[in-house]
């Protein structure tokens, strides 16, 4: 009797030991990267392999599946269809929702953020292969297309008041399909946590095993060397950057940013070189970084204390200069 429990005490304590490492085994860090809507993606997980491989090609599905929707260059998605149709295309209740609050966004922020800027998009791409900058004549008819009131959208139909009327979602989809992905990743089970990258855009749901934070750090366009910051994101925060210095349009070799003025036209001039913006709802931190930037420093800081929107920001002005907006007081850690 004696012997059977010694030996039941000896697989216990032996259980004991193993189930720490057991558990460190199904944590372990899986990585997976594809390229979708136009972007690198890199999606990490704390889970067990196996679990990871299923998860994984489940992000590349729901990925898929928004941007043969959100796509402008797609001609069967959403955006493709309205882009060419006369007046009308109805929508998949997804890209409805997506609209109604950028066209909330766009009244919110005075036209800052316009998902309508699509036709001057195109003048600026056409201008790039011709070799040449737009004109003003151009540039003005480009203009009377630009502004949500050009549209009216009910019960998921989306309908031009105005002939020629174009959308780009390009500048809110990505964050909108962030936040997609996070939902999903907090679905599944036998997740700890992780993080999805869309470059640009970060999100991160659940913990390390380890209890650490996850730290991202901000690009500094300005500084050869190092970086802006590094930001500790909570989980369900997401962080979407919008800058000057990575996309742009080159004509007649010289370099002018993608970030147009929905005002003007032209590649917005506010004194900032990037902007980042951290909230919890994804497309509106990436429809926000835009606006903000376009809107400059100052006027940025007065639209975030006006408390509009529940949002935290970095600046990073052209002389490379970073502040940031009260409560991220301590959260963010600038570089020495």
């Amino acid at each position: 009797m004696k012997k059977i429990i010694l030996r039941a005490l000896c697989i216990l304590l032996c259980l004991t030991f193993l189930l720490p490492f057991a558990s460190c085994q199904r944590q372990e860090r899986q990585e997976k990267s594809f390229f979708l809507m136009d972007t690198p993606i890199t999606v990490t997980l704390y889970t067990d392999k196996k679990t990871a491989e299923a998860i994984f090609a489940e992000c590349r599905t729901i990925l898929s599946e928004l941007d043969d929707l959100w796509s402008r260059t797609k001609e069967n998605s959403d955006v493709g269809r309205f882009n060419v149709a006369q007046n009308s295309t109805e929508l998949d209740p997804r890209t409805t929702a997506l609209i109604e609050k950028a066209m909330d966004v766009t009244q919110k922020t005075n036209g800052a953020f316009d998902v309508t800027v699509a036709p001057l998009v195109n003048l600026w791409q056409a201008s790039e292969e011709r070799g040449i900058l737009p004109t003003e004549q151009e540039l003005q008819a480009a203009l009377t297309l630009v502004g949500t009131s050009h549209l009216n959208l009910k019960d998921n139909i989306l309908a031009k008041i105005e002939k020629g009327v174009q959308i780009d979602l390009g500048g809110i989809g990505k964050g909108a399909a962030i936040s997609a992905l996070i939902s999903y990743l907090e679905s599944c089970d036998g997740v700890h946590g992780g993080l999805v990258s869309f470059g640009s855009n970060v999100a991160v749901f659940g913990e390390k095993p380890d209890g650490k934070p996850f730290r991202i750090a901000l690009k500094n366009p300005k500084a050869e060397i190092g970086y802006a910051g590094v930001l500790n994101l909570k989980a369900g925060q997401i962080l979407s950057v919008s800058g000057d210095y990575e996309r742009y349009y080159t004509v007649n070799g010289e370099k002018y940013h993608h970030i147009l003025d929905p005002e003007t036209g032209y590649p917005a001039v506010s004194g900032l070189c990037s902007v980042a913006v951290i909230c919890s709802d994804g497309a509106l931190a990436d429809a926000l970084s835009t606006a903000l930037f376009v809107m400059g420093e100052e006027n940025a800081r007065a639209f975030y204390e006006s408390k509009i929107y529940d949002f935290e920001a970095v600046f990073i002005d052209q002389g490379g200069n970073v502040t940031t907006t009260a409560g991220l007081a301590n959260v963010f850690e600038g570089q020495e």
